[in-house]
């Protein structure tokens, strides 16, 4: 009989609760039952869960359990508890976006992409995850699910779109989410909570409807969890246009790196317009900076490569983006967050020569970001300007909520693969980093953030227990 391994069960990663299946000292049912019973405790501080099916849930971890005494898993997340955003569809479950109008819609029938691929690696799909009207705000306020609120410090945000993806992994609720990225909405939740996510190059993890600059991305308390998410659900499915063939090593594990010396590592500590990074922020990014340089890279610093004004363009992209999905409520668009509605309205009247204007700015613009970028192999900036706002506020310019996304918005008009990960703090709330490569690099990237999450010395000491007073981010690794 094997040896038993005491699986520190809550707040674990993907490998230690796969070691307690093998060897038999948990069981997916029983990981999913503690993540029932750790839900209902925490749910009522953070509002991260949308919507559960737990019979649903019960029935796949059972035949997961299964497997597992049988030995023939489905796959490398075989009875391990996940969720999905809101946005992603999943059969059983009810897509809302967010908002108020499409409560009483049917739940759906048809998993999207990443929910697909899930399933295929045996992942139990426990529920779904709160987000912000039409995922438009970078905070998780809505109409319909109410305020979202961060388990490190309960007056602050967990940052948004994917708003109680961040806050529940943070709490140790699952072991990975999907989420969803357009200007930043798996990084800046992943910041704001002290996780890792990914938004990958545009294309590589498929998604509906298609887009050129939105992408479902994975999210996990650690690189390592990220990477198993991201070689399950970044694989190719006919259903998205747009999505890219399967990696020849699609399949293979995504390892840290043995060695960085002599990679070019471009730091980019401002964007020439909007927030600038506070002290706690630029001061995170120099330790990393710092940590790179001892392990033999060559350290850069990139020049702000925006004036101020740019972002009305982009501005006016998003604004257009909203106005549509608030139009097509029709009568129930009074129903919508009154924030957002503000914004959009503030905008005044935009034709579609007004779009295509903004449109050519913008293309203009990400394509000079990108050339930018061309002498370096990675660029390394913040997520964020500061690390917290408060929970109520749609953002940190809550006149334009998606203002303070500078570091991260570029990424998706470029299509390149981002990844946040946590490195600092600052009175109690976590500090990230962001790490930018280029298109089809995300493995690459991956597996640098792995070489520094190893080098950080200290790991999140997780807030299981949401706390209403900032306390220690950190213990010792």
């Amino acid at each position: 009989m094997p040896q038993q391994t005491q699986v520190p069960v809550l707040g674990s990663t993907i490998e230690q609760l796969r070691a307690g299946f093998a060897d038999g000292s948990t069981t997916p049912s029983e990981a999913l039952e503690l993540t029932i019973a750790h839900m209902e405790k925490v749910q009522p501080s953070i509002n991260a869960i949308a919507a559960t099916d737990v019979d649903a849930a019960r029935e796949s971890a059972a035949a997961a359990t299964r497997r597992w005494e049988e030995g023939r898993q489905l796959g490398p997340l075989d009875g391990v508890p996940v969720t999905v955003k809101d946005s992603v569809n999943a059969v059983g479950l009810p897509w809302r976006h967010g908002t108020k109008p499409n409560d009483g819609l049917a739940n759906a029938e048809v998993d999207a992409p990443p929910s697909a691929r899930l399933r295929e690696a045996g992942a139990v799909i426990v529920g779904k995850t709160t987000m912000p009207d039409f995922g438009m705000l970078a905070s998780g306020v809505s109409s319909l699910y109410g305020i979202v609120r961060n388990p490190w410090d309960l007056s602050v945000t967990p940052g948004g779109s994917s708003s109680g993806a961040g806050a529940s992994l943070a709490a140790g609720l699952t072991w990975g989410a999907i989420g969803t990225d357009i200007a930043g909405s798996v990084r800046l939740p992943a910041a704001h909570c002290g996780i890792v996510a990914i938004k990958p190059t545009q294309g590589r993890v498929p998604h509906l409807v298609p887009s050129t600059v939105r992408s479902a991305g994975p999210m996990g308390r650690t690189v390592a969890d990220v990477a198993e998410l991201f070689r399950v659900v970044g694989r190719f499915d006919a259903r998205d246009s747009l999505a890219l063939a399967d990696e020849a090593d699609c399949a293979d594990p995504i390892l840290p790196l043995d060695d960085v010396e002599g990679l070019r590592v471009g730091v980019l500590s401002d964007m020439g317009y909007g927030f600038p990074a506070d002290a706690a922020t630029l001061r995170t990014l120099r330790a990393a900076a710092d940590v790179l340089a001892a392990g033999g890279c060559e350290i850069v610093d990139l020049p702000a490569p925006f004036a101020p004004g740019v972002y009305d363009a982009l501005d006016t992209l998003y604004v257009v983006r909203a106005r549509a999905e608030l139009e097509s409520h029709g009568d129930r668009g009074g129903e919508v967050l009154p924030g957002l509605v503000r914004w959009i309205e503030a905008a005044g009247p935009l034709s579609a020569t007004d779009y295509e204007r903004a449109l050519g700015r913008v293309t203009a613009d990400q394509m000079a970001f990108a050339a930018m970028q061309r002498d370096v192999d990675v660029v390394l900036s913040p997520v964020l300007p500061s690390a917290a706002f408060p929970a109520e506020h749609l953002g940190m310019n809550q006149d334009r909520p998606l203002e303070h996304c500078s570091f991260t918005a570029w990424f998706n008009q470029t299509g390149q693969p981002a990844v946040s990960m946590p490195f600092g703090e600052d009175g109690g709330h976590p500090v990230a980093i962001q790490l930018a490569g280029p298109r089809y690099a995300d493995r690459r990237l991956l597996a640098l953030a792995g070489w520094l999450e190893e080098r950080r010395g200290t790991e999140p000491d997780w807030p299981l227990v949401p706390r209403t007073t900032p306390a220690d981010v950190w213990k010792e690794a």
